[in-house]
């Protein structure tokens, strides 16, 4: 192992089974680390997202699964996380796809399957320090890049957020100096998210418009007016002191009311057009308002342009389920109102994270 000095180095492990979480420690303190903390369940550890984040949290899966990916999604998105960039590894005894796939979209940087070696916790550690991926932001998710390789026409910039862990284990932290380059990245990331949600907004506001215009409106159309309010509020909650944010608080609250009152409008019949012409006029606004230097015809253009390829993706899933069905023998068919409960046909997508830039972090 390189000579690295992890004198200065915290680490958290969370961990309900507390003979697991001991062998973790003593691996860590034979490391050298400073300082390592147990806890026992998720909802123990919740003091870690404040000002006391360590360089490195290992988390298991298995107890409180779904509160543990609560916890890194916390830990990456809340704007009071003082490090929202510490070094995070899952572990596990039953590692799965679907596991992995958690544990990438909640903003893990890696995962670790029990019983666990040493070495195997040295090499994960070593990985952290020096081929840690840079990170990406999007309307729902900071962490790093989900990206197994670039994509053609990616503009999503990529972060190279601060690594504490590498600082400290390499000789090159300073308090001063850190925290320096956390305030920076973190200020990187609240500009990013405000963007992101923006365009979110515009996005599911421009998928919806055809479906409430409908004398029935789909349920799709109306599901999506419900996700706004979500994505205001997080856009909302990160209007600091960095400037004036007025006009973006006025927009997005209006828009948040004018959301409601279009879902409870779509219970019962159409939208009127006056209703869906406000509430695409606001959510352009809204961009307009956030980013006041980028052309608005680029960002509508680019919404647009999200939108269409989203409703291909629909219908190919469409065609994919159909086929599926018809590929079925006659006694397997499903009787009307029967749902055919089949893993070879994919599920509904979700909407992309972001229109135009925002599509290249998935």
């Amino acid at each position: 192992m390189p000579d690295y000095d992890f004198s200065q180095a915290d680490a958290a492990i969370i961990d309900s089974q507390i003979n697991t979480a001991r062998v973790f420690r003593d691996v860590l303190i034979r490391l050298g680390f400073r300082r390592v903390e147990l806890f026992d369940q998720v909802k123990a550890a919740a003091g870690l997202l404040g000002a006391t984040v360590p360089d490195l949290v290992l988390v298991d899966a298995d107890g409180e699964d779904s509160e543990a990916f609560r916890f890194i999604r916390s830990l990456r998105n809340e704007p009071s996380v003082s490090n929202p960039f510490a070094g995070i590894i899952v572990t596990t005894w039953a590692p799965t796809p679907a596991l992995l796939t958690r544990v990438t979209n909640a903003g893990g940087d890696d995962l670790l399957m029990k019983p666990v070696s040493p070495k195997q916790v040295r090499d994960r550690i070593i990985s952290l320090i020096e081929s840690r991926k840079g990170f990406v932001v999007t309307a729902d998710y900071t962490g790093p890049d989900r990206r197994k390789s670039p994509r053609e026409g990616a503009q999503v910039p990529v972060l190279d957020a601060p690594n504490t862990l590498r600082l400290k284990a390499t000789g090159q932290w300073t308090q001063s100096g850190a925290r320096m380059l956390l305030n920076e990245a973190i200020a990187t990331v609240t500009t990013q998210k405000r963007l992101r949600a923006s365009i979110q907004v515009a996005f599911l506001v421009e998928f919806a418009l055809d479906g409430l215009a409908r004398p029935s409106p789909d349920r799709m159309s109306v599901d999506h007016v419900g996700r706004i309010g979500g994505f205001l509020d997080d856009l909302l909650r990160r209007l600091g002191d960095d400037g004036d944010h007025a006009p973006v608080e006025a927009v997005a609250r209006a828009i948040k009311t004018l959301a409601d009152k279009v879902r409870t409008a779509a219970e019962t019949g159409p939208v009127s057009a006056d209703d869906r012409d406000q509430l695409q006029a606001l959510s352009r606004a809204l961009m307009q308002a956030v980013d006041p230097d980028r052309p608005l015809e680029a960002m509508t253009r680019e919404v647009s342009s999200a939108v269409a390829g989203y409703r291909i993706r629909l219908e190919q899933i469409a065609q994919a389920k159909a086929a599926a069905a018809s590929a079925l023998p006659a006694s397997t068919a499903a009787a009307p109102g029967e749902v055919i409960n089949d893993s070879s046909v994919p599920p509904p997508p979700s909407p992309p994270a972001a229109a135009g830039t925002a599509l290249a972090a998935g």
